[in-house]
């Protein structure tokens, strides 16, 4: 299995489930579960399995709750039902209910992504890696001192080398900076 379609699969299960408390909050249950299954796989896709990181994927897909409110809910929604979005506090405060459904579902979400992607790795096994596709050995090439010699070296060797892929050129000096002090006599 592709590691795009294991992470969508992986996403969709997460998204799926995790569009109840949004069902509560929206209504609409088929399209929420919908909507809530492809945010969770494009979330899946775009974050990437990340072995027994709870806290980060709740804390990640929970932080997206907001802006998924305020585009889904608050814009496109009005929109879509053919009235314009208002900014009035009055209209914010009816969004309200809706804010905190579209957060719990990103907690949730989180939380169901990095579940399942935890249970797919022990028994699925971790996701494929692509292989590295130039397996010629990388050649280093290490300057020390990052003076004017230095510098130039590094200019010239990689306007030199820079077609070349299996080359890999560092500077090394002690200080983050050039600096040209000249002296001057009085």
């Amino acid at each position: 299995m592709s590691q795009f379609v294991r992470r969508a699969v992986i996403g969709t299960i997460a998204g799926t489930i995790a569009s109840v408390p949004l069902m509560a909050a929206l209504g609409h249950a088929v399209g929420v579960v919908l909507l809530g299954a492809l945010i969770g796989a494009g979330f899946a896709i775009l974050t990437g399995p990340t072995p027994g990181a709870y806290l980060d994927n709740i804390f990640t897909a929970g932080a997206y709750g907001v802006p998924l409110w305020a585009v889904i809910s608050v814009i496109a929604l009005p929109l879509l039902s053919g009235q314009m979005p208002e900014w009035s506090a009055e209209q914010m405060r009816s969004h309200f209910p809706a804010l905190v459904g579209w957060v719990l579902f990103g907690v949730t979400l989180g939380f169901c992504t990095q579940l399942v992607n935890d249970t797919a790795t022990r028994w699925l096994g971790p996701e494929a890696t692509p292989q590295e596709q130039d397996p010629t050995p990388k050649k280093r090439i290490v300057i020390l001192g990052g003076g004017f010699a230095g510098m130039k070296a590094a200019e010239c060797l990689e306007r030199e080398l820079e077609k070349d892929r299996s080359v890999s050129i560092s500077l090394v000096s002690e200080t983050n900076a050039l600096l040209f002090t000249p002296c001057s006599r009085k």
